[in-house]
């Protein structure tokens, strides 16, 4: 997780934990894309019997696809310490927006929210 995340309140972890399956579909991606750039990785016995198709690996457009947009990796780069503040000089030339913890569960304006309520797993 990024570094700014470390001081964040049970609460908040458990709301992350609730709606990581972003984080977790790009690490899904991560490892397909590492997988297939393995020597062996094509011809991996799970792999094999998998039908073909010409968009195959094409992860980038899978990206694109799923995710709004990748700000939110800039968190994981120490060069961008403090690039979350939309306050900050980087953060309003780029346009990205407020990505201070307290504004990660802040919904996209064109997406259909959760509902709030629906409590956590246990």
């Amino acid at each position: 997780m990024p570094k700014l995340t470390f001081a964040a309140d049970l609460q908040w972890r458990r709301r992350f934990a609730r709606a990581a399956e972003g984080l977790a579909l790009r690490f899904a991606l991560e490892d397909a894309r590492d997988l297939r750039d393995e020597p062996d990785g094509a011809d991996d016995p799970d792999h094999v019997p998998l039908p073909v198709h010409r968009d195959d690996y094409d992860f980038d457009a899978c990206t694109d696809m799923f995710f709004q947009d990748t700000d939110v990796l800039m968190l994981y780069n120490a060069r961008f310490d403090g690039i979350e503040d939309p306050g900050g000089e980087t953060n309003q030339q780029i346009g990205m927006g407020d990505l201070c913890t307290a504004a990660w569960f802040d919904p996209f304006g064109n997406v259909k929210t959760r509902d709030p309520h629906r409590g956590f797993r246990r």
